[in-house]
This record gives C-alpha cells, structure tokens and sequence, in this order.
C-alpha cells in the first residue's frame, strides 16, 4: 500500500490511538541468548529466543523479562524467579515480586514489602509499606507509615521518613516531595535542591526534567534552569538528545535547549543505540539522530533498541526487529478468548462544558430515539463540527457530545438553538446495525463506530475505527461472544474510484461493547421515576441532583465480588461530580436507590451469592434490632481488599415506608491510624415492602481524629509497638467515637438522620 493511499485512508476515518510502548530487559551479558516471555493462549506463559521458537515452555501465569539473568514468574498466585534454563531459583512464594536492581529485588508478602537476593534468601525482611529498587549507591526508598525514607541493604534506614513520596537515585540525586513540592536530596539527606517544582525526574546526562505550571524544562544539579519551561511534555536526556513536545508535535533538542530535530511528531521516544521510535501518519518507526528516517513508519508499538533489537507490533502479530528493521521472528498477539461478550450499558454524566447547537437528526452511531447527531459551533465564525452520537444523559434531559467512557472524555453539553425535530432514521446503509457504539476486541484494542462517509474493503463498509490501527468490516455478529471482521490498515491496497480490498482478514473476537440507552428504559428497569422520591435536605445542601445509573453486569472472572450492580437511582448534594458509571464512593455525599429483586437476581445468575446472604443479614437486623451488633455490619458494596474494622454510632432510622441502620465506619487494609477523613457515615436500609434497598454514605469529618500530619506522626513514633498493639487502638477509637455527641461530627449526626427519616419513595409516575 503506499503512503498516499494510507493518507487518503486517514483522511476519510477519525482514527483514536493508543500507544502502548514496549520496555525490554536489561542488556544480556556477552553470548548468553536473548529470551522474550511469550503466550500463545494468553494464560500459559513461557519464553521464545531470537529465532521465536520456544527456549522455555509455557507453564507459568505470568512471564516477565530477564533482567540481571533472572525473570519475574507466577505459579498458582504465587511470585517467584527462574533463570535462562526455565529452571526456579526462587521459588514462587511472594503475593507479587519485582525484577532486581544491584543484586536485590522488592517482593511483597501479606501487604509488606522486602527484597530477596539473587539466591532466594530474604536479605530484609517484609516490613514496609512500600519499597522501591536499589540505586547503584546502596540506597532505597522505603515506606513506614505514611512518611518515605531511604534505606541500605541491611533494611536501616540511613535517611529517616519524613517525604510524603521518594524516588530512586539517580547521578547521586533522589526527588523527594515535601509540601506537595519536589526537590532533590543527596545521599546523607541533605537538601540539596530546595522542593520547588510540580514534578521532577530523574537526572541523566547532567539535566533532569521539572515541571513548573504544567511547562517542562531542565534543571542541572544545583538547581538552576539550563533549559526554561516551555515545553507540554519532555523526556529525559539520550544520547546527548531528548525528545519534547510544543503545540501537540514532538522534536528534540540538545542541552542547550536548541530543536536538531524539528517538532513534527505526533509521539516520540528517547534514543536508544543510535535510534529512536517517532509517529507519522498514526504509525511508529525509527529516525536516527540526523532525524533521518531510518525505519519507515508501519509499527502499532515500538520499542526501545537494547541488545541490536528492538520488540515491534502490528495489527495481528509482534516480533523483534533488528536496526536494519529486518524482522528475527514473528508471532501472533496474544489474546484471551473470551467466554461472553460483557455488554455495559452506558449513559452519559453532566459535564461542566456548554456549547450551542442544533441536533436535526437522529444518531447513525447508535441506534435508539433519544440519541442525535449534532452540528455544534465551534470557535470562529462559520466553523461547525458534527458529533454522532449525542445522548441524553443521566438527569434525562440534558444532550451530551463528545463523551468516551473508555478514554475518559466527559464531553460537553449541548444548548440547543432550536428544539428538537421529528426525524427519521438514518439509511440502512450508515446506520449501525449492530447497536454496539465501542467494542474492545479480545487482545485489547478499541473501536469505534464510524458515522457518515466512508469507504468499502471487499465490497464491505468499514464501519469501526480501532486504537491498534485496523479496522472491522460489516456489521458485528452478536451471540455468546461477539465477533467481527478485522483487517490491519497496512494490508489495505487499491485506490478510491476502483475500490479497496486486503488479502488478509482476521476473525476477531469482542470482549466488551458499550451500548447507549434510553433514560426511559432504565426508569421502566428500576420501576421507580427520581421524581417519586424526597427528602428534606435543609441545613445540608442547597440542591439535590438525580441521576439514572445504568447496569454493571457481574464480572464471571471475580465469583463472589460485588462488582456489578442493577439499574438504580443517584441522587448526588451540590452538584457533586461521581463517575457515571456507578460505584459506591463514601468519600462524597450520595443516596442510591436499587431494586432489590433486580440486584439479587443479577448476582445469582452471575453464581455470587454474597448479595442475598447480605441482604438476608440487613432483613434480619432490621426485624431484630440488637442493641450490640456482633462483628460487621451489612454494606451492599465492596471496597477493594480494605475490611470493616470499626464501627461506632450504630442507630436504628425509621422513614416513610421503610427502615434502616446507620453508623460511623472505616475500611482499612493494614494497621494504620485512622483519621478524620477516612471515616464516613452510612444509612443501610430496605422498604417495608422489600422492593428498594437504600444506601447512603456521607464523610463523617470529627475533630476526635487526627487530621494533620504531626498527630499521625505521634501515633507513630514507635511503628512497631503501634501495629503490636493495634486491636487495643481500634477499641479505644471506638469507644471515643461512640461517646460523642452528635455535633462532634461535621455535619452532625442529628442532621443526616432527618434527611433520612424524610425520605419518602413512591410508585414510578406514569
């Protein structure tokens, strides 16, 4: 294909893309063979040599890359070390195990982080909580408590906690961070470069890059700018060049601040052996460092040169590439069959953005009444862009463009010029038939639906765009697993007037779609209208704002966990933002209203009982209502690994129709203080009728805790005595908590309890 045909192909498809660069092992010694971890199935890992033939055979969960000549290897859970031979140095042992860094490697157990040494002994023990690798100075960074010091190899600390983050060594310099500040230290602690930026990396070549009001310059090892902040984004010195961005392109510049290369990168990687991946045209190759290029750009993912190779991906395959670009070995990428396609529901939150425009049609993107295509107005007179799709979001009313739940992208919203039309559907042949709007296929990468003008493969319409730069042809093929047509845009030959066609074409399974839907329909869903539901909110907040959450179905990967949920109302306080697509977030006030028998279903089909044995513990509670309630109380939401460790304030509420208990909580993970803004209030409660369960969580802000640094700090003035004695420290926290009054709380407990003792929920309006 030549490059003005994948010009032509750019310009009629907007194409979004990922670059997910590739890092390598630490260079080999002399004549020992490279090896790269490999998966053929995407669960049994094992390793291939140069030639992409099997050197170790796949038996393990997970391979990582040789480094010091041993590899990162999982068995059953569990982390441990092989060498080159496959054969196990340390064996699989650690909840997790990071690669070695002079002769010691970070391993995790039970949450505490040590480091082993290259032969399996435990050189210092588990003991922090967190732990970076050893600098060639002998020194590391290390957690205790809340506070990061530096370590030797003997697990003492040389340099005492006291930054709130530390990082490795580098050209006998460390950033730490003081004050939400970073400057650097030398290796007696001393200051050597006052904390004064945003972000600070490591030194190379003599320059380390620092960010001052989001603009990235250099600094030398005094502290004084070489090089201004100006840049959007910088990497580090290599090879005497490094690589900056301005305006959106990247180029590179010499220490003296000089382009050598000029900005015209879309992304661009440091130098390695003479050679560095930049982006042209959506694809990676290699410039030397004239900028000439080397190696034309036709790479998905490029990676660094260590060794005379560099690992490089396509649509379909990967492989190692000399600096020649001539190819050692190629392999498939490896994807994880799915065993159903997850569909996710989705439906847009509020974004703060507003802009004019007018929606005469309905969406081709997605297939449903209330979603639109747009014309919006754009900056300068006469420039509009169109948006496809538009949807009505979470409130039910308000139109919301440009929004991405895989990106992140929360879009704006629309403020109609004119109202909306009647109009009929799109043509047949731009409508998506399928109903997906995203899809992510089995080995990761993304799509979207192209609306409006195309082009055609093989007499088939290209109807997705995907991040690893291919596209899929036709309609979807919708089943258990989902499946489509996938072509790489690099095998696309032919010309516009007499068609486009590829030889190969690939059967690509989907392992998620993302399909928009009607607020309507997820009223009738959830049997219940926002408008059916009130409480008296006075002294609390100025407003209220409902919202419509979508179904999450259950993960069939994580049995037992509460990571799904049913179709359910929100109702946020003062226009507090929370992801649109659920969740339970007690660090922020929220009322959410579920079906119960939706919810309870929704779990049982997915074999996670832990909903029904949760609610049948509320049901009797509330039937019962102990005045001591013995062990945790039931909270229809997970929070990760953290566990229920205290509970103080337990009192029974009563509201119109139904009733609950409330209480102050923490969830904690490890023996660390509690303080005042880790604790949260929360309401559990059900209709008398048993239809809807009623969650409500609010901060529980006490001047009983501690709240600043120095108080935590004297806490833990002794770490070890404090985690000896730590199930004393959660009873007496308990005990203070449970005497005091109402008005200790901000806001108070008396407060909250109206709210909810107000709370009235009718039948859905019709």
């Amino acid at each position: 294909m030549t490059r003005s045909i994948k010009r032509a192909v750019i310009l009629v498809i907007l194409l979004f893309s990922a670059y997910s660069l590739v890092t390598l092992a630490a260079p080999l010694p002399q004549n020992e063979t490279r090896l790269f971890p490999y998966s053929a199935d995407g669960q049994s890992y094992g390793f291939v040599d140069t030639t992409g033939e099997w050197a170790i055979e796949p038996e393990f969960e997970f391979a990582g890359d040789f480094v010091d000549g041993l590899a990162v290897v999982a068995q059953d859970g569990k982390y441990g070390y092989i060498d080159s031979t496959g054969a196990v140095v340390i064996e699989p042992e650690y909840d997790f195990a990071e690669d070695f860094s002079n002769g010691l490697a970070v391993v995790v157990v039970d949450g505490a982080f040590g480091y082993v040494d290259d032969t399996g002994q435990l050189a210092i023990d588990t003991q922090f909580d967190d732990a970076y690798p050893f600098a060639e100075n002998g020194l590391a960074a290390a957690k205790e408590g809340t506070m990061y010091g530096y370590i030797d190899t003997t697990g003492q600390f040389t340099i005492e906690p006291q930054f709130q983050a530390a990082y490795k060594f580098s050209e006998d310099l460390a950033a730490v961070v003081i004050d939400n500040q970073t400057g650097f230290i030398d290796d007696s602690g001393q200051t050597v470069i006052d904390p004064q930026f945003d972000y600070a990396g490591d030194f190379a070549e003599g320059l380390a890059v620092v960010v001052v009001d989001d603009q990235a310059g250099y600094i030398d090892n005094t502290g004084d700018f070489v090089i201004e902040p100006q840049f959007d984004y910088a990497l580090d010195f290599s090879g005497g060049l490094a690589a900056v961005s301005v305006n959106d392109q990247f180029g590179y510049i010499n220490p003296d601040g000089d382009f050598t290369i000029e900005p015209q990168y879309a992304f661009a990687q440091s130098f390695s052996e003479g050679l560095a991946a930049v982006s042209v045209d959506d694809y990676l190759g290699y410039i030397d460092d004239t900028g000439q290029m080397v190696i034309e750009p036709q790479y998905d993912q490029a990676g660094s040169f260590q060794d005379g190779l560099a690992r490089v991906e396509k649509a379909f395959e990967w492989g190692v590439i000399d600096p020649n670009g001539e190819a050692q070995f190629t392999l498939p990428v490896t994807a994880v069959e799915p065993t159903e396609t997850v569909v996710n529901s989705f439906l847009p939150g509020i974004p703060d953005e507003v802009r004019e425009g007018v929606c005469p049609q309905l969406s081709a993107a997605v297939p449903d009444s209330s979603a639109r295509r747009c014309l919006i107005a754009g900056n300068e007179v006469g420039e509009v862009s169109m948006f496809d799709p538009c949807l009505v979001a979470s409130n039910g009313q308000t139109l919301v463009c440009g929004v991405d739940p895989i990106g992140g992208a929360s879009g704006f919203q629309v403020s109609l010029l004119e109202p909306l039309p009647e109009t009929d559907t799109p043509s047949d042949d731009e409508a998506n038939q399928s109903g997906a709007w995203l899809v992510q296929l089995a080995d990761g990468a993304t799509c979207q639906y192209i609306f409006g003008a195309t082009f055609a493969v093989n007499d088939q319409r290209v109807n997705y765009v995907c991040s690893d730069n291919s596209i899929l042809l036709g309609d979807l093929q919708s089943g258990t697993v989902w499946q489509a047509e996938q072509v790489d845009r690099a095998d696309i030959e032919g010309e516009f007037d007499a068609g486009y066609t590829a030889d190969q074409v690939n059967d690509a399974a989907i392992s998620a779609i993302w399909q928009p839907v009607d607020p309507a329909d997820l009223i009738n869903e959830i049997g219940l209208a926002a408008d059916a539901v009130s409480t008296s909110i006075e002294g609390l907040a100025e407003m209220v704002t409902p919202q419509l959450i979508p179904a999450v179905p259950f993960s069939a990967d994580n049995s037992g966990v509460l990571n799904g949920e049913p179709a359910h109302l929100r109702f946020t306080f003062d226009n507090v933002d929370l992801p649109e697509w659920g969740g339970v977030y007690p660090d922020q006030a929220q009322l959410l209203i579920y079906p119960v028998e939706a919810y309870e279903t929704m779990a049982a089909d997915a074999g996670v009982d832990t909903v029904s044995e949760r609610l049948d513990a509320l049901r009797t509670l509330l039937e019962d209502r102990p005045e001591t309630v013995e062990g945790e109380i039931p909270v229809l939401a997970d929070f990760g690994s953290a566990v229920q460790d205290l509970v103080a304030q337990v009192q029974y509420l009563d509201f119109n129709g139904g009733s609950g208990i409330r209480f102050i909580t923490h969830y904690g993970t490890d023996e660390s203080p509690i303080t005042d803004y880790d604790t949260f209030y929360t309401f559990q409660g059900l209709t008398d009728d048993g239809k809807y369960y009623i969650a409500f969580y609010n901060p529980a802000s006490t001047a009983l805790l501690p709240g600043d640094q120095a108080a935590i700090d004297a806490l833990l003035e002794d770490p070890a005595a404090f985690k000896e004695n730590y199930q004393t420290y959660l009873q007496e926290t308990t005990d203070t908590l449970d005497q005091a009054r109402s008005t200790d709380f901000t806001p108070s407990l008396s407060q909250l309890d109206t709210m909810l003792e107000s709370l009235q929920i009718g039948p859905a309006e019709n």
